[in-house]
């Protein structure tokens, strides 16, 4: 690593501290959570109105937890309104990604005041007439729709610009930033549907298990070209040997490798059948995911 340091601008201290390492770790989450309900509504299963809600519910709070930590990383919290209401900031991808969370946000809690508001309706079958056609075509999840992909590719272009990760700048950053939000909605979804059950509960978990371990798969092939594609410049192998065999083997191989990709693909493909494998198997999931995020973050500095 001391060529790859000598090229980087000294510094006393890291330039990124473990806010906005946490920063770029959660916002996959929501992302991921409303793309994967969005998905779910389109294929008119029984519980997907349960699970979009709940979903809603969960991607607001959870955006609300990160605009907090943006919030204490940046300082000046008094001041961090400027942030989102000034335009003439837009080369800066930190006010983007706070405006994309502040209209994120302010869609999410127009959804969900629609979701209670037909919730105490006393006829269910308009109610899920309703919410189908609204996940169909309407203009409000539609919008969802691109600002959770917008977010969901959004650390790519916020670290890529910065010698402080270099990882992040790599030919294949941005497809495992989306594969990983896409990854840690599913699993989180699946977390839930296996432990709470109710209605629709085995048909959502057979379509979730599906799509999760296509994602897994898709995941494992995107990480084998992102390691490949680190096999040609000296600086780039230096990324790779911290990552594979240096200080940050430990996270990729145990987490990464064994707990996001083999743990999941064996449970799902040949104990898919027992709702505490598929529980294990979305958890070990969204912790490699996760991780991933973390080690495009961090590998490097």
């Amino acid at each position: 690593m001391t060529a790859l340091r000598q090229a980087q601008p000294p510094l006393p201290e890291p330039a990124w501290g473990p806010l906005l390492a946490a920063y770029i770790v959660l916002v996959g989450l929501p992302s991921g959570v409303t793309l994967t309900t969005w998905w779910l509504g389109r294929q008119r299963l029984a519980g997907a109105v349960a699970a979009d809600r709940y979903g809603a519910w969960g991607a607001l709070g959870l955006l609300v937890l990160i605009s907090a930590i943006l919030v204490l990383d940046l300082g000046r919290p008094e001041r961090f309104y400027l942030v989102i209401t000034r335009f003439d900031n837009l080369g800066s991808p930190i006010a983007v990604g706070a405006k994309l969370i502040a209209v994120k946000m302010f869609l999410l809690a127009v959804l969900v005041y629609g979701f209670e508001r037909r919730r105490r309706s006393a006829d269910t079958a308009v109610t899920e007439s309703a919410a189908a056609g609204r996940r169909a075509g309407s203009v409000l999840v539609w919008s969802l729709v691109f600002v959770s992909f917008a977010l969901a590719l959004y650390p790519a272009s916020l670290l890529s610009g910065s010698w402080a990760s270099p990882l992040a700048g790599s030919s294949g950053s941005a497809l495992l930033f989306l594969l990983t939000a896409l990854l840690m909605g599913a699993a989180a979804l699946l977390l839930v549907v296996s432990a709470r059950g109710g209605d629709g509960t085995r048909e959502l978990l057979h379509t979730g298990r599906r799509a999760l371990l296509l994602l897994v798969g898709l995941f494992a092939v995107a990480l084998l070209f992102e390691v490949l594609s680190l096999a040609g410049r000296p600086p780039d192998r230096l990324l790779a040997g911290e990552m594979l065999a240096g200080s940050m083997s430990t996270l990729f191989w145990g987490v990464v490798v064994g707990g996001g990709i083999v743990v999941p693909s064996v449970g799902l493909l040949f104990f898919r059948a027992r709702r505490e494998v598929v529980f294990l198997s979305a958890a070990a999931a969204l912790a490699g995911a996760a991780a991933t995020r973390y080690l495009l973050f961090a590998v490097g500095q």
